[in-house]
């Protein structure tokens, strides 16, 4: 068997083990510790998975789990998505079958974070110690420190 082949066969069953780990980490029969656990299975990096938080629908990079990195008391509600690879988009690719680029790096998520409902996390970034990000929000840039990062108001509500 070439090692081409026998990469492909290791790869593809990584990644259906790891497809199934993330179907049970998403599940609502898991309390937000245990899925945190799970996900630790995959190959997230936690300083302690028990002091980790995760809501339910929370999916971590499918391709490259081991590239995310969440430290003590970070919580991340429902619906949450962080993603460590991206398209560049100023750069085609020289494989026929995609048309551009794709590139990994590296998320980092300090101590005491927390992470609102439907956030997505694209890009490498690091999201500093203390940190809010509301609900919605989308991060493609590091954050610093003790950050609140919200939308902004985009529907006008007037008394009646």
């Amino acid at each position: 068997m070439s090692r081409d082949l026998e990469s492909r066969k290791k790869y593809g069953l990584r990644r259906l083990f790891n497809k199934v780990l993330q179907a049970i980490a998403k599940s609502s029969l898991l309390s937000g510790y245990m899925r945190a656990r799970v996900q630790k299975l995959r190959g997230v990096n936690f300083d302690d998975a028990s002091k980790v938080f995760l809501g339910e629908d929370v999916i971590i990079d499918a391709i490259s789990p081991e590239n995310v990195t969440i430290r003590n008391g970070v919580e991340i509600a429902a619906g949450a998505k962080i993603v460590t690879h991206f398209p560049d988009t100023r750069t085609l690719s020289e494989n026929k079958d995609y048309h551009y680029r794709f590139y990994q790096g590296k998320v980092l998520i300090e101590e005491d974070v927390f992470i609102g409902f439907n956030c997505v996390i694209a890009k490498p970034v690091t999201i500093g110690r203390g940190s809010v990000l509301g609900a919605n929000t989308v991060i493609t840039k590091d954050v610093p420190e003790n950050s609140v990062i919200v939308l902004p108001d985009s529907i006008n509500i007037r008394k009646i």
